[in-house]
């Protein structure tokens, strides 16, 4: 059974973080069957040690002698091992030729990996191969950094060779780690990952992360963006009405979006006629006559044209047609 455990709580330090976001951002993990979470102390009494059900709980603790202070903690990653199983031991990788340490390891999730940022920009596959090989043999939960942006990827892989793999990720990538988003979606699509499950809660998650942190996630980020799935080139256009599965690894509602066509300068009559049967007027109205329109103003502003903008077209365009009339 593939693990995935977010991290993201450990990288909101710096955050005014309110308990009842926290537990909310918890219980939507847990929802999204994510196997665990890490807490640092100052979360954990943020929260008064009122920990979620249905997840398993982790905690960055640099002192093992102090973990009787949390009790609901089932895990404590450490440089301290002991025989309890409780500890998990840290392991720093700067470089895939670190991985060789692993030769005569046995399978051990008391491990954890950080780091292998350059596993996978090597010209030779062979190398990339054998320090899986290597990853799967030793059995770590595996934490790689983002440095030059393979966490995810990286993450997504361990899991599809190691079926009982285990990852650590972050929301969005947060701290310079594999997205946790990211690696879901990524075992969904090629694994089937869940297959019964939705992930439109991803959306929920998104929300509750921007609200902890005060930020917002841009609208073209991978999986949660709010336009992933906003579409404006008229050939784009036509092709995913007709089959979106050509242009789409998944269909926006799995992740609690929604398809949106977008009038610009590079739209095309497929997009008006789309726009006119949504307002249940496909035959009323010239579709080159507004495309020109829809064009002109999107290069003048910049930008694409609103659905306001596009009705008060449709209504210049019917006094255009009763001046010829009266003419």
């Amino acid at each position: 059974m593939i693990k995935i455990i977010d991290a993201t709580l450990t990288m909101l330090e710096e955050y005014p973080l309110k308990k009842e976001l926290v537990y909310e951002f918890a219980r939507t993990l847990e929802s999204l069957c994510i196997w665990g979470a890490v807490l640092t102390p100052r979360v954990y009494q943020l929260m008064q040690g009122d920990l979620p059900q249905g997840i398993i709980w982790y905690m960055e603790l640099p002192s093992p002698s102090e973990s009787v202070k949390y009790p609901g903690i089932h895990f404590f990653f450490s440089s301290f091992c002991d025989g309890t199983g409780k500890y998990i031991r840290n392991i720093q990788v700067n470089d895939v030729s670190e991985l060789r340490g692993l030769e005569c390891a046995r399978p051990d999730n008391r491990l954890r990996l950080t780091g292998l940022d350059d596993l996978l920009i090597y010209e030779s596959r062979d190398i990339y191969e054998r320090g899986m090989k290597l990853l799967i043999q030793a059995s770590p939960i595996l934490y790689p950094e983002n440095s030059c942006y393979c966490a995810s990827a990286i993450a997504a892989d361990y899991l599809q060779n190691h079926h009982n793999g285990t990852v650590m990720t972050t929301f969005t990538g947060i701290g310079n780690k594999a997205a946790t988003e990211q690696v879901i979606l990524a075992m969904r699509v090629v694994e089937r990952y869940k297959p019964n499950n939705s992930f439109e809660k991803l959306a929920d998650l998104r929300d509750i992360f921007e609200a902890m942190t005060n930020t917002q996630i841009p609208g073209h980020t991978p999986v949660i963006g709010r336009k992933i799935f906003y579409v404006e080139s008229g050939l784009h256009v036509d092709g995913v009405l007709k089959k979106p599965s050509n242009y789409e690894s998944f269909p926006p509602e799995l992740v609690g979006a929604s398809r949106k066509v977008i009038l610009g300068k590079h739209s095309g009559g497929t997009s008006i006629r789309y726009k006119l049967k949504q307002y249940q007027m496909e035959d009323c109205y010239p579709v080159e006559h507004l495309l020109e329109m829809v064009k002109r103003l999107s290069i003048k502003k910049g930008g694409e044209v609103t659905d306001e903008e596009f009705l008060t077209m449709m209504s210049e365009c019917d006094k255009y047609e009763k001046a010829n009339q009266n003419s």
